[in-house]
């Protein structure tokens, strides 16, 4: 499987060091938005577009060898054909204002620099359907930080598709501890945000009997991951979800997983093909 692209750019921000993991995720979303500009761009009564909700500098390093790699959001700015237009969102003044360069070169390209869950609702409902308007979008937030209301809203509008990073690593570590009296309530806070309320924890604990009566144990994050999925659909709206894709290190630990959702099922086809093939591939 080919690698991103390595450039060599001076660099005014400090870049994310990234691991074969996320490679395999900017290809991933890189292959989608290929196929999907593709089949949109032959439909000419419709404008296709992309939003990023935590799109970086555009540049990140890779572990290892500090080679520079081009991230999702500048190759996508790549595809041919490309988007109508391009909404890419960082909060990090320095990574705004790269990928505002980057902008410069396509046209009806934006970069905005602030906080995603603030600025995403407007721009996924200017995703209209009696405008003749799809987007794909990605959140890709690194860590437990995105907001449950702007999946909801992306489900809302039934234009639009969207990759969805689960933070499994920073949950495991800071939310679905043995003794839950060491959980930071900002972490909590930081789920029940992510999750739309606090029902996750339903899902992530159980109830075993023991010599002293019931105690509550870790339930396998695969039933997180399930119930998360079932509320995309039954809650948020969308008709069709993935099977989440575990991405692992080196030492084959789970850093996150990758989640589709979509209103077309075409799209969920292609985006399972590309799913199993990465799946499978070998860095």
């Amino acid at each position: 499987m080919q690698r991103s692209a390595i450039v060599t750019e001076e660099l005014d921000f400090t870049p994310d060091e990234i691991g074969e993991w996320s490679e395999r995720k900017i290809r991933i979303v890189t292959r989608y938005a290929e196929a999907y500009s593709t089949i949109l761009a032959k439909q000419s009564f419709l404008q296709h577009f992309y939003i990023d909700g935590f799109c970086g500098g555009g540049i990140a390093v890779r572990k290892g060898s500090g080679d520079h790699v081009l991230t999702t959001a500048r190759r996508i700015l790549a595809i041919k054909p490309p988007f109508k237009g391009y909404h890419l969102i960082d909060a990090d003044p320095g990574k705004a204002a790269a990928m505002r360069q980057a902008c410069d070169k396509h046209q009806d390209a934006v970069a905005h620099c602030g906080d995603a869950n603030a600025l995403l609702p407007a721009i996924l409902r200017q995703m209209r359907r009696d405008q003749y308007r799809r987007a794909l979008c990605f959140l890709d937030p690194y860590k437990i930080l995105l907001d449950w209301n702007v999946l909801v809203e992306a489900a809302r509008m039934s234009t639009i598709e969207t990759f969805i990073h689960f933070p499994t690593g920073d949950i495991q570590r800071n939310v679905l501890r043995r003794r839950q009296d060491t959980v930071e309530p900002v972490d909590v806070a930081r789920m029940n945000l992510m999750w739309g309320d606090n029902s996750w924890r339903s899902a992530a604990f159980v109830n075993e009997p023991d010599l002293f009566g019931d105690r509550e144990v870790k339930a396998p994050i695969d039933s997180l991951l399930s119930a998360f999925c079932d509320r995309l659909r039954k809650v948020a709206g969308f008709a069709h979800v993935s099977r989440p894709l575990p991405m692992r290190n080196k030492t084959n630990a789970i850093i996150y997983h990758l989640i589709f959702a979509t209103p077309n099922a075409t799209g969920l086809r292609i985006a399972n093909h590309i799913l199993k093939d990465e799946s499978t591939s070998k860095a």
